[in-house]
């Protein structure tokens, strides 16, 4: 306990004090100030633009497993990432993987705990002499690459930008009490004992409070606290088939302020538990081809999968290997529409990260300042269903030159053009309450000579789905008799065909918005981070026509003894 009394000291005391007092920001800033003014080998370019950027985290997490801790363990880290780039803003060695995919990220150490100064500027001394070498290198290999391909369409490498600076200062942390989370996660995994046909399932809790630290040689600086919490509930089955289904229902919160009462986490427990229950002994999937109404978190997955994640990432890296980029690096594919209408005409989209709660719940998607020390500003990127802008880093492209405060990544992972809080609204004649929404499509499903429809509650995480996929596979599904409106689980299956057409096919949606927070992954498969995003949308989506298929996925043996607890 001392150690973590120890760290959180040291993060309270970066946080309240004043720029000038910050020995870590003051270290970086002198190191950048050398750096910049004095580095150079031999004839070779010296460096146009160095940048750092340092993160601690201090991070407590428990979990359990059936009624009993598993993990009960405290890390504090201090990470920084520094990037230097040669050549000019027009041209320089960014954004060139060359044929090692694999290794493009920034460089990146692990710095000392304590608030020391020249410990701190000499790791990120020795860091930046590595960084040098490989930009030098990287540059020559890009001008090379240039040449061979005759690539005479160029957009330049790092958009012009205004000095900016955010300091934010937080006066205490909040206290968590171990003790206290410690009993509520054991209780919370032990109401997995009232359902025996879940295989194995596990409660985890983490709270990670933050301080994100950045300079640049073109004097923008900032400080910004952000904290993660979270309280991640995962179960697997079998189902009768001998198929194995594992889900995860991840909760996240803003601050421990915004954590609900214990009853609110137990009724989420007990929730996904008999969910997870019924999956066992499913229906038979079939080819289905016909109306499908996406409610609650298959709703907000929808979205995020197919618009969110495709209006991202706008900037593809040049390769030696062009053919490997599809299975390290993904790219937004909607981002070749602009101009075009992606979503129903009924339909608008806006980020807003300055928004911290919308209904009296708060979104993790929201941040003052990016990661390039840009400050973000409300972005309509959807009018009347039409695609009217994107996520832009300072990585110019095409149709647009400059930032417009959404990069965003970790320390191990170059910024990219990344959501925040993202409001999808809806006009009012689209709007349906949920028994005018299923009403509808039994309706449809009738019309196309249908026994049933589907239902979709719960999707896969966008991470889960397969290479060439564009949507994660239905985890919970329901068949929805055209008769008499009765509900079947619906067993092992995945999409088909999935196009962007799925977002203009939406007919209607519900009269009631929910809010979604959750944790993209970045854009690169091998060293991929996560940042917070938030999604406030329509609590269900009606979509006129989607494909279905069993899955693809092989069952396997049942075990040969059952569970010891429920052989009692």
């Amino acid at each position: 306990m001392k150690k973590i009394f120890f760290v959180l000291a040291v993060l309270l005391a970066a946080g309240t004090s004043y720029a000038a007092d910050d020995a870590v920001l003051r270290a970086m800033k002198d190191e950048m100030q050398r750096t910049a003014s004095r580095l150079r080998m031999d004839s070779l370019d010296k460096p146009y633009f160095v940048s750092y950027y340092v993160v601690d985290s201090s991070e407590t997490a428990i979990s359990a497993v059936f009624g009993a801790i598993k993990e009960d363990a405290f890390n504090a880290t201090r990470h920084a990432a520094a990037e230097l780039r040669v050549g000019a803003p027009d041209f320089d060695n960014s954004w060139y993987a060359g044929q090692d995919i694999d290794s493009f990220e920034p460089g990146t150490a692990s710095l000392n705990e304590e608030d020391g100064y020249d410990a701190i500027r000499f790791s990120l001394w020795y860091l930046t002499d590595d960084v040098y070498k490989k930009s030098l290198e990287r540059y020559s290999q890009k001008k090379a690459y240039q040449k061979k391909k005759n690539i005479t369409e160029l957009y330049g490498d790092l958009a012009p930008s205004e000095r900016q600076s955010y300091f934010g200062d937080r006066k205490e942390i909040p206290e968590l009490n171990a003790a206290v989370w410690r009993a509520r996660v054991r209780d919370l995994s032990a109401i997995f004992r009232k359902y025996p046909k879940v295989q194995w399932s596990q409660v985890r809790f983490s709270y990670t409070p933050r301080v994100v630290r950045f300079v640049n040689s073109e004097g923008t600086s900032y400080r910004y606290w952000w904290d993660k919490v979270n309280l991640d509930i995962t179960a697997n089955i079998q189902d009768r088939t001998g198929l194995k289904l594992s889900d995860e229902k991840a909760l996240a919160w803003k601050s421990l302020a915004d954590v609900p009462a214990y009853e609110t986490l137990a009724a989420e427990v007990e929730n996904f538990a008999r969910d997870m229950s019924f999956l066992v002994t499913p229906s038979t999937a079939e080819v289905y081809l016909g109306p499908v109404l996406f409610e609650d978190q298959a709703a907000a997955e929808f979205l995020n999968q197919l618009f969110v994640g495709n209006v991202s990432f706008a900037r593809k890296p040049w390769a030696d290997r062009e053919e490997w980029l599809r299975y390290y690096i993904k790219t937004g594919e909607l981002t070749k529409k602009l101009g075009m209408r992606v979503l129903p005409a009924f339909m608008d989209v806006q980020d807003d990260p300055s928004k911290s709660s919308f209904a009296g719940t708060g979104l993790i998607g929201s941040y003052p300042v990016d990661n390039e020390g840009e400050i973000p500003v409300p972005l309509k990127l959807v009018k009347d269903g039409k695609l009217v802008n994107f996520y832009m880093s300072r990585a110019p492209v095409k149709e647009f030159r400059v930032s417009n405060g959404h990069a965003r990544g970790f320390v191990g992972e170059f910024p990219t053009p990344r959501p925040g809080n993202v409001f999808f609204s809806a006009k009012q004649e689209k709007r349906a309450s949920p028994a005018e929404l299923k009403k509808k499509l039994l309706a449809l499903a009738a019309d196309n000579g249908l026994d049933y429809a589907v239902i979709v509650r719960r999707m896969d995480a966008e991470q889960a789905r397969k290479a060439d996929d564009l949507l994660a596979g239905p985890v919970m599904a329901w068949k929805v008799s055209v008769k008499d409106g009765s509900e079947t689980v619906l067993g092992g299956t995945e999409w088909s065909g999935v196009t962007f057409r799925a977002l203009r096919d939406i007919l209607l949606v519900s009269d009631k918005d929910q809010v979604y927070n959750y944790f993209q992954p970045g854009p690169f498969y091998y060293n991929r981070g996560f940042v917070p995003a938030s999604i406030v949308a329509p609590s269900a989506l009606l979509v006129q026509e989607m494909e279905l298929k069993p899955t693809e996925a092989k069952p396997d043996r049942q075990p040969y003894l059952p569970h010891p607890y429920f052989a009692k």
